[in-house]
């Protein structure tokens, strides 16, 4: 009698406390870019970059951040796909756009980058064009970064991958967690050239890497901190 109770009590509890509802980051975007964007292009009009900074911030930290991303299925330059359901690992998630000049710089580091976390997270490229481009562009990246692509033209792909292209554009990076939540966006990730340097010393790249692999801040022994609180 006494094992019967406790399983109602149990079951009562569970009622009571139903599982928090999950929330989706392609229903987010739904429900909020509209009126982020139109915010956001009078702010730039206006050249207000700080206020414009402040509502990327605030979709973001309101809306985005810690949301769940669906599953993903991409094609490969090399054949096949890529579930992302499938990844036991935090990925980056990096799109590019095949008109964009293509910075050695930025790739080497991305292909180092790769190497030196090979163990504990996934990168992975999506160029938006034809698989044609894609593969001509995959050349420069190490078999570590795993090269994808979505031909909009052929207007075949899914809805949720569409998102991260309607939503911020190309090229832009997401860091998702391994529990395939959101944890941060570079919505312009991108290398800047000083010309003002005449050596190579500070890699702009491993630094916007670096940003969104680690919690806080990189720790001296370089692990990777992707648990949501």
């Amino acid at each position: 009698m006494r094992v019967y109770s406790c399983i109602l009590m149990f079951a009562c509890m569970f009622l009571a406390f139903p599982q928090q509802q999950k929330i989706y980051f392609d229903t987010q975007i739904a429900k909020h870019l509209k009126a982020y964007r139109a915010k956001s292009e009078v702010a730039i009009q206006n050249g207000d970059n700080i206020y414009a900074g402040f509502l990327f911030d605030s979709i973001f930290n309101n809306y985005l951040k810690h949301s769940y991303i669906r599953d993903i299925s991409l094609s490969k330059v090399k054949g096949g796909s890529l579930k992302t359901s499938t990844l036991d690992k935090p990925f980056l998630l990096i799109t590019k756009s095949s008109w964009e000049q293509i910075n050695l710089e930025e790739i080497n580091e991305i292909n180092r980058m790769s190497k030196l976390y090979k163990d504990q997270i996934d990168i992975i490229i999506l160029f938006w064009d034809s698989k044609t481009k894609a593969k001509a562009l995959s050349k420069n990246y190490n078999s570590n970064v795993i090269i994808t692509y979505v031909d909009e033209r052929k207007n075949n792909s899914n809805y949720i991958i569409a998102t991260f292209k309607h939503s911020f554009g190309a090229p832009a990076c997401f860091y998702i967690s391994e529990e395939k939540q959101l944890v941060r966006i570079d919505k312009k990730f991108t290398i800047v050239k000083d010309e003002n340097r005449s050596e190579v010393a500070f890699n702009v790249i491993h630094e916007k890497i670096k940003w969104m692999l680690f919690k806080e801040e990189p720790n001296s022994e370089g692990l990777i901190i992707s648990t949501v609180n």
